[in-house]
């Protein structure tokens, strides 16, 4: 900031031998003018580059400095949040590459008590299958190395069933990616697929239920995942009476919603240490695995 300074004053200085004796009042206003802006602008760029490891966003429009990583989880929520302190945590999937055993100890020391893995989904490129379906080929690592570091887990997957036949496969690999585990978050059904749409809200909101019914029946928390613009999908209001509800929106506020969720996504682009790239950052005031353990919601439950 003083480099601002000594500049401005250096050309305040040069500017004066160029003007006659007769306007001095208006080089000393001139110079007090740019003081101002100089010391301004130095005040914005310091606030900018004192944010170590930042994330530079825009939430309603206006500018803001949010470190992700270095936010304490008991004091602090992110902008836009009404309410209570939040439990943090991130969910992750191949996309974030590899992610050590190190790696899942800095998430965990950044304040991040939890985590949901991606294990099933459909792909015909990564699968050995008729149907496309493929466990997520991170999973078994992540799920090994999170537990090590202290984090507690939780699963979703990314569906694409348009009938009960096509949802019993995916929940069947499903099954066998979390036998032997213990979750201590939820096991989400994640409805987003645009190729979903053409499906009516009815039979769209359906086949939801009938997929957590069955998450129930393995013996987990239910948990449904979804974004704010995909309500018009779905019979929200009926899904959100009985299951828990885990609710991507990215605008930096609050959702807005006409139907209860327990779990806010804030963002697909945060920045955690441990991990390379974006990742996406969850808030919620629940205390999932005290729920779940009083429950005895952590493991499947045998011949289901």
């Amino acid at each position: 900031m003083l480099d601002i300074i000594m500049d401005v004053s250096r050309q305040q200085e040069d500017l004066s031998y160029q003007k006659p004796k007769g306007r001095d009042h208006m080089n000393l206003l001139t110079f007090l003018f740019r003081l101002f802006f100089a010391l301004a602008h130095a005040k914005e760029a310091a606030d900018v580059s004192g944010a170590p490891d930042g994330e530079y966003r825009i939430y309603n429009d206006k500018k803001s400095i949010y470190d992700a990583s270095t936010v304490d989880t008991q004091s602090a929520a992110p902008p836009g949040w009404d309410g209570a302190p939040p439990y943090r945590y991130i969910d992750v999937s191949r996309y974030q590459g590899k992610i050590t055993l190190d790696g899942w100890r800095k998430i965990k020391a950044a304040g991040y008590k939890g985590v949901m893995l991606k294990t099933v989904s459909t792909n015909s490129k990564l699968s050995k299958r008729k149907d496309g379906l493929y466990v997520d080929p991170k999973f078994e690592t992540n799920y090994r190395n999170a537990r090590a570091a202290g984090l507690d887990v939780g699963v979703y997957y990314y569906t694409y069933a348009t009938s009960e036949a096509m949802a019993d496969a995916e929940l069947a690999l499903v099954r066998q990616a979390v036998y032997g585990k213990e979750l201590t978050m939820p096991l989400a059904v994640d409805v987003e697929e645009n190729k979903l749409k053409p499906m009516s809200t009815l039979d769209l909101t359906n086949l939801t239920a009938y997929a957590l019914e069955q998450v129930e029946k393995m013996g987990f928390y239910a948990q449904l995942y979804t974004y704010t613009g995909y309500k018009y999908e779905l019979d929200m209001a009926r899904l959100s009476s009985r299951w828990d509800v885990w609710l991507a929106d990215y605008t930096g506020k609050t959702p807005k919603v006409n139907f209860k969720y327990n779990a806010h996504q804030h963002t697909s682009k945060g920045n955690v240490p441990g991990i390379m790239g974006n990742v996406d950052l969850n808030v919620t005031t629940l205390n999932y695995p005290r729920i779940i353990r009083k429950k005895g919601l952590t493991r499947l439950r045998e011949g289901k």
